[in-house]
């Protein structure tokens, strides 16, 4: 498999897990969680905000101290390991509203 195509299908479908994310967790914490307005923009704002900081940060460390589809990989793991509590949690605590 070509390199081009394996970073097409990495793009696609890091943009699927972003787009199936984003939709769906509007509605639950809208209807099951009862947030108001704010808190979802609060949490929603965060996002842009790392969004402006965090490529430049991570590009720097990429660029003198590991390659960065290691960095990409480790970063994934990380984000799946801090979204875990949530899932395997019996008391909630994380993701009550």
């Amino acid at each position: 498999m070509s390199t081009k195509l394996r970073l097409i299908i990495l793009s696609f479908l890091q943009f699927f897990i972003w787009g199936s994310w984003l939709i769906t967790i509007g509605a639950y914490w809208f209807q099951t969680k009862q947030w108001s307005g704010a808190q979802f923009g609060a949490i929603f704002s965060t996002m842009g905000i790392a969004s402006i900081f965090m490529p430049s940060i991570m590009g720097i460390i990429a660029d003198k101290y590991v390659n960065a589809e290691k960095l990409y990989g480790i970063l994934h793991i990380l984000g799946a390991l801090c979204c875990s509590p949530c899932h395997w949690s019996p008391i909630r605590v994380l993701c009550s509203g």
